[in-house]
């Protein structure tokens, strides 16, 4: 799905929606409501990282991508998948379709397909964007760290300065290199996803083997050699930590269906305007250009 007809030195910034959302509804009061007493905070803070991102960036390409309501391909190999997750609160499931009329407003595209979740999405669209184009992928999700590269930089928002994850910042902070986060992410598991992991392999542990072996499919051909339980534990749950490494790897090849150019980030101001004033906010439409 390669994208053609892009200028030189294109920007490109892709939004994981929901992390986003979620970010915006906790770390605003519910008492922020317009005045027919709609609650309005997720839908402010929406607004306020979106254009605050659209002032850092200046980005030529704005994408939004969102999970989608239906299980996933996960789910299917592991059912237990995000099942611990707690259901949308009802004062922010209101707020939904208003967010979306701010997406709407600046004429992004908002990007959903069935099965799978926003950082495929995402991880399709920065791994098939041209060659002369550089991606910030905005998320609070960690799982996209395995998708940093040269070109793909993911931008963990944060109300005073927002972190950029390069190659080498991933490296330093999780100990192994982008490519390698789902074999770690297997070793140790990640309770936000509900993902086990195997037992007694901690993340020093789990940095040592992989700095060993290399990769994950090593290890298991090596499982034999590493003393201790955790040694054993891995050696008696290949086939395990294999499942947990596919949960754990971000598809890069789904189709999207969208086009590179619908991401050209052109807005009407009016527009803009008009779907403020219909929410009951008061802000600063952006300048872009």
């Amino acid at each position: 799905m390669p994208f053609k007809g892009v200028s030189a030195l294109s920007t490109c910034l892709i939004l994981d929606c929901f992390s986003l959302v979620y970010r915006s509804f906790f770390g605003l009061p519910t008492s922020i409501r317009r005045q027919d007493g709609q609650i309005i905070n997720a839908v402010l803070g929406f607004y306020n990282t979106l254009t605050s991102l659209m002032r850092q960036f200046q980005p030529d390409y704005l994408f939004v991508a969102s999970d989608h309501p239906s299980p996933t391909f996960r789910h299917e190999l592991f059912p237990a998948y995000k099942e611990h997750r707690p259901p949308m609160p009802e004062e922010l499931r209101g707020q939904i379709e208003l967010i979306e009329e701010v997406i709407a407003s600046f004429s992004i595209p908002l990007v959903s397909l069935a099965g799978y979740e926003a950082d495929d999405i995402m991880g399709t669209m920065s791994h098939y964007a041209p060659a002369d184009t550089h991606c910030y992928l905005v998320t609070t999700d960690r799982d996209a760290l395995q998708l940093v590269s040269e070109r793909v930089t993911v931008v963990v928002p944060n109300s005073r300065a927002n972190k950029l994850f390069t190659p080498e910042i991933v490296r330093y902070e999780l100990g192994v290199p982008p490519e390698r986060v789902p074999d770690y992410k297997a070793l140790v598991g990640d309770s936000s996803d509900n993902i086990p992991g195997i037992p007694l392999v901690g993340p020093k542990t789990a940095v040592r083997w992989l700095d060993m072996f290399g990769s994950l499919d090593e290890l298991i051909k090596n499982a034999d050699l590493l003393p201790g339980k955790a040694g054993q534990n891995l050696a008696q749950q290949q086939e395990e930590a294999h499942l947990y490494r596919e949960l754990a790897t971000i598809e890069r090849s789904v189709p999207t269906y969208c086009c590179w150019q619908a991401g050209r980030l052109a807005f009407a101001e009016e527009d803009v305007r008009r779907t403020l004033d219909s929410l009951g906010i008061r802000a600063a439409v952006p300048e872009i250009g």
